[in-house]
């Protein structure tokens, strides 16, 4: 589990590092423009980042050694990030190199979740994805407070910048340091083609129904995010309720990471995909209807513990069910699919508010959860 640990603690202080940064750029977008439109418009280009660079970052995690692609991605990285420093004063420049930062930091999830069963063993993976996962929910907590908090006391966009480049470069210190195997590589002459992960996906049925699954919980999920705020405004949260909120839906993946430490291994993994999503069609039910603050709180907590303790079997799954050769692109063939099913919900949130009101967007997204757990819960059928 050493391995593990640092990888862990490597993507902790990267994340917290890009968090932080994130929040410098938005309010920077906002506060030189006053307009919406560019904030939208890094958001766009983000996403648009991600799923561009999906299939190249799959492909480069299989033909590629593991360490050397996952230490490369955090060096250019660095660099994209320490550009974004000098460019503060140009809007364009800023959503363009963002969406390129999307693009460059693309291959580092896949590769790492690929080589994962390399590292540890497959009887330690359940264990080890659980620690990442629990690091990752607390990196995307702490980092945005961070940066806040930061930019509150005067410390400057450059250099949240800076650090975000800075961390990169720790990050891949601690993968350099990491001595056991990550794969081999040369995985792209077995299963040739950058869509070789979509091929295996559609030709494997519980793959496929892990994919629809995880797509249409997370078509939930941004319509919540989308949903929150003017939900948090009707219980007469304000401001304060809409962060508490949207902490409790990202912070409650420690709680499942940890719940899938203790609880999770390959045989359960199917089930606890679906009793997770289960548990946040419940926890989203609890907030749409909701007649004060405090109980919509625990409804979002209650989904947040639903999709980390999710994401930790998803991720087991996908390594059980593939030959390492492939698993690299099979990660990123999801991880697309993930990106495309979230910015549809970005879109149909903000028509779902504006049609019922933020209860009944909240309930389409709690709708939307048990759909994908009727969907998961067809896994066991396949699972021989």
């Amino acid at each position: 589990m050493n391995a593990a640990r640092r990888l862990a603690l490597g993507r902790l202080i990267s994340l917290m590092g890009g968090s932080a940064a994130y929040i410098a750029l938005i309010a920077t977008l906002y506060g030189r423009t006053g307009s919406a439109a560019w904030v939208s418009a890094a958001l766009f280009a983000g996403v648009v980042g991600s799923v561009i660079g999906a299939p190249g970052a799959g492909y480069v995690g299989d033909r590629f050694e593991r360490r050397r692609v996952m230490i490369a991605t955090d060096l250019v990285s660095a660099a994209v990030a320490g550009a974004m420093a000098l460019v503060v004063d140009e809007p364009a420049a800023l959503v363009a190199l963002f969406g390129l930062h999307a693009v460059v930091t693309s291959p580092f999830a896949p590769a790492s979740a690929a080589a994962m069963p390399n590292l540890v063993g497959e009887e330690k993976v359940a264990r080890a994805n659980a620690l990442v996962a629990a690091t990752t929910s607390a990196g995307y907590l702490l980092g945005p407070l961070a940066g806040g908090l930061l930019l509150g006391v005067g410390v400057s966009t450059p250099t949240l910048f800076a650090v975000d480049g800075a961390t990169f470069v720790v990050s891949a210190v601690f993968v350099a340091s990491i001595r056991r195997s990550f794969g081999q590589g040369g995985g792209t002459e077995s299963h040739p083609g950058v869509l070789a992960g979509v091929r295996v996906i559609r030709r494997e049925p519980m793959l496929r129904l892990l994919v629809a699954a995880s797509m249409t919980s997370l078509l939930g999920i941004g319509i919540v995010n989308v949903a929150a705020y003017p939900l948090s405004l009707r219980l007469g949260g304000g401001t304060e309720g809409y962060g508490a909120m949207e902490a409790l839906l990202g912070g409650g993946g420690l709680v499942g990471a940890a719940l899938a430490a203790r609880l999770l291994t390959t045989a359960r993994a199917p089930a606890i995909v679906a009793v997770s999503f289960g548990a946040s069609s419940i926890g989203l039910a609890l907030a749409s209807g909701a007649p004060v603050l405090l109980v919509a709180l625990a409804g979002m907590a209650l989904a947040g513990t639903g999709r980390g303790l999710g994401e930790v079997a998803d991720t087991t799954l996908v390594q059980a069910r593939t030959d390492d050769a492939v698993r690299s692109r099979v990660f990123a063939a999801e991880e697309g699919a993930a990106h495309v099913a979230f910015s549809v919900a970005m879109l149909a949130g903000g028509v779902l508010v504006g049609a019922g009101g933020a209860r009944f967007a909240v309930g389409a997204a709690a709708a939307s959860a048990l759909l994908a757990a009727l969907i998961a819960s067809r896994m066991r059928a396949t699972s021989a």
